[in-house]
C-alpha cells in the first residue's frame, strides 16, 4: 500500500512539475511576444533621436491594457499587440503596429473610452483570433470598419453627430422612409411620417394611378419614399375599394366641391407662376429641382383639377403637417397654377378624358380594411378609428445588443453568422429569409444601404455614464421657434420645413435663422421677404417667393432682428464710428491679395462659389462679417472659406472694405465700385 501511494505520489510530482514549467513556457510562445519585438524594431528605427531609440528597444515584453473603471469597469488589451496607436512616428506602418488615424476621441481620449467601445471584440484576449471576437458565440466580434461610426451613436444620440457623417446620414434616411412608423426606437416614440393624408381619395386620386402605385412606387415616381409591398392582386383591389369608400372630411369635401364649381384657369400664366414661386427647391419635375417634396411630372395624371385648386390655396387645411406653405396666391392665380399642374404635368401616353368616378364594392372595402391592417399602412397614414393600433414591427432600441444565436437566418444560408451581415440582408431583401413576410422593399443604393445598417447597429440599451454625455448646446443658442402672431407667421410660411432654429427644423436650406438677426440688417430682410433673389448662384436651393404682404415682411423681420441674435456677437465692429478711409483702402489690399475675387463676385468680376460681396454692406451687419473672418468654420464645419489667421488688425481693415460695398454707394468718399 505505502508503495502504491509513494508511485502515486511520485507521479503527480512529476505531472505537476511538467505543468509549471509548461506555464512559462506557454506564456513566452504567445504571439504578443512577436508582435512586441516587431513594434520595438519599427519604433526605434523612426524614433526621432538615439536616446528614444534606445528606450523603446529596451521595454520588456508585457502585458498592457486600458482599465477604466468608470466606463462598466471596461479592461482592454488591444494595446498589447496595438502598441502604436499613440505614437505619430508610426503613422502609416503596418497593422498591428500603426498610428490610430485622428478622429474626435483618439488617440487623445484613448485612455478614456478604450478600443472595444467603438471597435467591438474581445478586451481581456491577447490572442488576435480572441480579442477580435471570431472565437464562437462571442457576442460582440469585431465591428466592420464600414460600420464603425455606429459607436458613435452609443452616445451622439440626437439625429446629427458631427464626426459621423455616414451614421447621421443612416439616421436621415431611417427617418425619410419613415421607419420608426412600423418599428419603436428609444428617442422616436412621438415619431410621425410625412406621409400624406388618404381622407380625400375619393375625391383626389384616380383608382388607375392606385393601383399603379401600390404595385410599384418607383415605377411612377423614381424618387418615391413609399417601399414596395408585396401585395396580392385580390389584395389590391380590396385595398382600393376600402380607400374609396372613406367619405372625406366635410370640410375638405366642401372646399374640394367648391373648387370644381370653379372656371379652368390659364395653364400659360400658370406655368410662369409655377417658375416665379421657384416650387421646385422643394419638389422635382422631369429630374430638376430638389427631391425633399412630391416629384410633380405626372401629378396631372394622379390627382383632380379640383383637388390640386383646393390645396394650392391651403395646403395646411388637408395635412397640418405638411412642410408645403402658403403662397399669397389670388384666387385667379390660384386656377391658372392648378390649370398648370393638371394640363401640362400628366401622362400625355393616357387618354386625356377624366376617369369616371369609382364606385366602390361595400364587402372588398372591408376586406381592404383587414389589408390596411395587415401591412401596417396606418403607421404613415393614420386613419380614423384606426389609433392604439401596435406598430408590426420588432423594437429596434436594442438592436445592436442582439445575440447571433438569437438571430432567426431562414433560408440565408449563405450569409455569415454575424449581426451586421444578417441587418444588411435585412434592409436590402427582407424577402429572402422567408415566405410571407411583410417588411417591404426599400430599393437603396448601396451607400445608403451601409448607411442604415450603421444607424441601426448604433441602436444599443447599453446605458452611458453621464461624464460621456455630448456637451449641450451654447447657452446663447435659440432653442425654440416663435410664438404668437410671429409663430403662426413661421407656421403659415414653414420657415422650419427649409431652415434651422436652434435645434428645430429641416436643412434644405444651407442657411440657419439660429443668429440671423447678428448677421444680416433689419430692412435688408424686410426687402429680401418680399422679394427674395439668388444670393449664390451656385446652389440649387432657392427661397420660394411667397408674394408674402407687406405687414407680414415686416412682422418676421422685426422679430428675427431683435430675438434671433448671439450676445458674443457685435452689431458694430468699429464701435459706433465709421471706418477710416485709410482701413478700407488697406482692407482692399488684403481682399486682392487673398484672392477673395476667386470666389466672390463684386461689382462685374469674381467667382461665383461664395456668396456676392457686392451690396454686403446693405446686406451684412459688420459686427458679423469681423466675426465670421476670425474663424469661418465655427458657423458650419464644412465651410469651404478659408480660416487665413488673420491679425486683429487685418480682419477689422478686411471688414471696413467688405461693409462698405453698396449697391449705390451712399458716401462718395466711401468709394465707389
Amino acid at each position: 500500500m505505502t508503495n502504491r501511494l509513494r508511485v502515486v505520489f511520485a507521479t503527480s510530482s512529476v505531472v505537476f512539475l511538467v505543468v509549471l514549467a509548461a506555464a512559462p513556457l506557454k506564456n513566452a510562445l504567445r504571439e504578443y511576444h512577436g508582435y512586441q519585438r516587431e513594434y520595438r524594431r519599427l519604433a526605434a528605427e523612426r524614433a526621432p533621436s538615439a536616446r528614444l531609440a534606445r528606450a523603446v528597444a529596451s521595454r520588456p515584453d508585457r502585458i498592457e491594457q486600458i482599465w477604466n473603471p468608470g466606463f462598466g469597469n471596461r479592461v482592454d488589451r488591444c494595446v498589447t499587440c496595438h502598441q502604436g496607436v499613440s505614437e505619430p512616428t508610426l503613422a502609416g506602418a503596418p497593422a498591428p503596429f500603426g498610428f490610430h488615424s485622428e478622429t474626435a476621441h483618439t488617440p487623445v481620449d484613448l485612455d478614456q473610452f478604450g478600443c472595444v467601445f467603438c471597435h467591438g471584440g474581445q478586451g481581456l484576449a491577447t490572442t488576435a483570433a480572441e480579442a477580435h471576437g471570431l472565437t464562437r458565440h462571442w457576442p460582440t466580434p469585431l465591428l466592420p470598419s464600414v460600420y464603425l461610426e455606429a459607436s458613435c451613436g452609443r452616445c451622439h444620440r440626437g439625429a446629427q453627430a458631427s464626426e459621423a457623417p455616414r451614421l447621421s446620414k443612416g439616421r436621415q434616411l431611417m427617418e425619410r422612409y419613415a421607419c420608426y412608423s412600423c418599428h419603436l426606437a428609444r428617442g422616436y416614440e412621438a415619431y410621425t411620417a410625412e406621409a400624406p393624408s388618404l381622407s380625400a381619395t375619393p375625391l383626389k386620386l384616380r383608382a388607375s394611378w392606385v393601383r399603379a402605385w401600390l404595385k410599384d412606387p418607383k415605377a411612377l415616381n423614381a424618387n418615391a419614399r413609399m417601399p414596395r409591398f408585396r401585395i396580392e392582386p385580390g389584395e389590391t383591389d380590396a385595398l382600393i375599394n376600402y380607400l374609396f369608400s372613406r367619405p372625406p372630411a366635410v370640410e375638405l369635401a366642401s372646399r374640394i366641391e367648391a373648387a370644381a364649381t370653379e372656371p379652368p384657369g390659364d395653364a400659360a400664366k400658370g406655368e410662369v407662376l409655377f417658375r416665379e414661386s421657384r416650387c421646385i427647391s422643394c419638389h422635382t419635375v422631369e429630374g430638376k429641382g430638389n427631391d425633399s417634396a412630391p416629384e410633380l411630372s405626372l401629378v396631372g395624371s394622379k390627382a383632380s383639377r379640383a383637388w390640386l385648386l383646393a390645396f394650392v390655396r391651403d395646403p395646411s387645411a388637408f395635412n397640418p403637417r405638411t412642410p408645403m406653405p402658403a403662397f399669397d396666391f389670388t384666387p385667379e392665380e390660384a386656377r391658372d397654377i392648378a390649370a398648370y399642374l393638371s394640363e401640362e404635368l400628366r401622362d400625355f401616353s393616357e387618354p386625356a378624358q377624366q376617369e369616371s368616378p369609382f364606385q366602390p364594392n361595400q364587402r372588398l372595402a372591408e376586406e381592404g380594411r383587414k389589408v390596411f391592417l395587415k401591412y401596417g399602412c396606418f403607421g404613415c397614414h393614420p386613419m380614423e378609428g384606426m389609433s392604439g393600433q401596435e406598430k408590426i414591427g420588432p423594437e429596434l432600441s436594442a438592436l445592436a445588443d442582439k445575440k447571433v444565436s438569437s438571430l432567426d437566418f431562414g433560408r440565408r444560408s449563405d450569409l455569415p453568422k454575424t449581426l451586421a451581415a444578417w441587418v444588411g440582408a435585412k434592409v436590402t431583401e427582407p424577402s429572402s429569409f422567408a415566405p410571407g413576410l411583410k417588411m417591404p422593399t426599400f430599393s437603396l443604393q448601396t451607400e445608403e444601404v451601409t448607411s442604415v445598417v450603421t444607424a441601426l447597429l448604433s441602436l444599443s440599451g447599453e446605458g452611458v455614464p453621464d461624464e460621456y454625455q455630448p456637451i449641450s448646446a451654447s447657452p446663447n443658442r435659440v432653442t425654440a421657434v416663435p410664438a404668437g402672431d410671429v409663430g403662426r407667421l413661421f407656421d403659415r410660411y414653414r420657415c422650419l420645413s427649409c431652415h434651422i432654429v436652434g435645434a428645430s427644423g429641416g436643412d434644405i436650406s444651407t442657411a440657419p435663422l439660429t443668429f440671423e438677426g447678428s448677421k444680416v440688417t433689419r430692412d435688408w430682410l424686410e426687402s429680401y421677404l418680399l422679394t427674395p433673389y439668388t444670393i449664390r448662384g451656385i446652389l440649387p436651393e432657392r427661397m420660394p417667393f411667397f408674394r408674402m404682404n407687406a405687414g407680414d415682411a415686416k412682422r418676421i423681420a422685426d422679430y428675427i432682428a431683435d430675438v434671433f441674435l448671439d450676445d458674443s456677437i457685435p452689431s458694430d465692429a468699429f464701435g459706433g464710428r465709421p471706418p477710416a478711409q485709410e482701413e478700407v483702402a488697406a482692407g482692399e489690399r488684403t481682399y486682392t491679395r487673398l484672392g477673395c475675387n476667386s470666389c466672390h463676385i463684386l461689382g462685374q468680376a469674381g467667382g461665383y462659389y461664395g456668396p456676392p460681396l457686392s451690396d454686403a454692406g446693405d446686406r451684412l451687419k459688420s459686427g458679423w462679417i469681423a466675426y465670421w473672418l476670425e474663424n469661418p468654420q465655427r458657423w458650419r464645419e464644412d465651410v469651404r472659406c478659408p480660416n487665413y489667421g488673420l491679425s486683429r488688425e487685418q480682419i477689422v481693415e478686411l471688414t471696413a472694405f467688405v461693409s462698405t460695398r453698396h449697391k449705390i454707394a451712399a458716401d462718395p468718399a466711401a468709394g465707389s465700385q
